[in-house]
């Protein structure tokens, strides 16, 4: 049964634009489809890997650093010709759609790697109905958006320049890898009043892990994956995107929604998030996973009603 819980503080113990990380992780749904995908994979990266050890790591970077353009939710896809506002943004060469509906207090939805906006599309009518305006967007190389690549920094950075203009902003609502971005923005100094994040993995580090399971990458191949992103990035790359130390930093009211048969971030990573985030309320579902969760009224419902309280 779904519910809303009040914090718990955590244990005393427990508690440039060049350079930008990224990572692709999938979705539980497609990883179960593509099973022979990642199998056939890994053993393309091994085979490769005994012609030149460096072309394969460099082959593992590309794909860490390029999402799959999942095809947008259809239930929700008109309502993205239904907007009142349509607007454009400029990032280098590439433009990047960005999408509102209604009139009010802005609520900002940051979707996650390989997401898109309109993933939000369950919470449109119902955040419109409540007064607020919803602003959707696709970060490059997502959805509608231009672009091959992207990272989690030019990601945070797009989230700052649609933050900054359809602000102030009630409230930041932010998916899976959106929440890293979230939280690394509001910690540099993007202001909101309110924080939602739904399924939020604790680090870039786990996902990179997560990544290295995902492809079947031997021990010896992820430890390279991972100098190279510390060479290319700098060693604090892995602690300027950990949420869990990034969360503590945070002053508005958050809450974490959390299923527990989430297979794409692990639900206690996310209740890591949670525990680390001072005043932090926790959601709970169960059997909906990392994607229905964003549009299952049993989720959809109480964040409304919380973010309106």
């Amino acid at each position: 049964m779904t519910q809303v819980t009040p914090s718990i503080s955590p244990q005393s113990a427990s508690r440039s634009s060049a350079s930008r990380p990224s990572i692709s992780q999938q979705p539980a749904t497609a990883a179960s489809h593509r099973s022979w995908q990642h199998q056939a994979l890994s053993l393309g990266l091994a085979l490769y890997a005994r012609l030149s050890s460096d072309g394969a790591a460099r082959l593992i970077e590309r794909l860490a650093f390029t999402p799959q353009r999942l095809p947008m939710p259809s239930r929700y896809e008109h309502l993205l010709e239904q907007a009142d506002s349509h607007t454009q943004l400029h990032v280098g060469t590439r433009t990047l759609p960005v999408y509102s509906w209604g009139k009010g207090p802005v609520v900002l939805g940051v979707h996650g790697w390989s997401g898109a906006g309109i993933q939000f599309g369950a919470f449109i009518q119902p955040l419109v109905a409540a007064g607020y305006r919803v602003v959707l967007y696709d970060a490059p190389a997502h959805g509608r958006a231009q672009g091959e690549r992207t990272d989690l920094y030019e990601m945070t950075e797009v989230l700052t320049r649609v933050g900054e203009l359809f602000g102030p902003l009630e409230a930041v609502m932010a998916h899976s890898l959106g929440s890293l971005a979230a939280g690394r923005a509001l910690v540099d100094g993007l202001s909101a009043r309110k924080l939602v994040l739904l399924a939020p993995p604790a680090s870039l580090s786990e996902v990179v892990d997560n990544l290295g399971v995902q492809m079947g990458l031997s021990a010896g191949a992820l430890a390279q994956h991972r100098a190279r992103m510390e060479a290319r990035f700098g060693p604090e790359v892995w602690q300027r995107l950990a949420l869990d130390e990034l969360v503590p930093q945070l002053n508005q009211p958050g809450l974490v929604v959390i299923d527990d048969q989430d297979r794409a971030v692990a639900p206690a990573q996310s209740a890591r998030v949670y525990h680390r985030w001072p005043g932090a309320e926790l959601l709970r579902s169960e059997g909906l996973g990392h994607h229905r969760l964003l549009w299952h009224d049993r989720v959809v419902e109480p964040v409304v009603a919380w973010l309106s309280a």
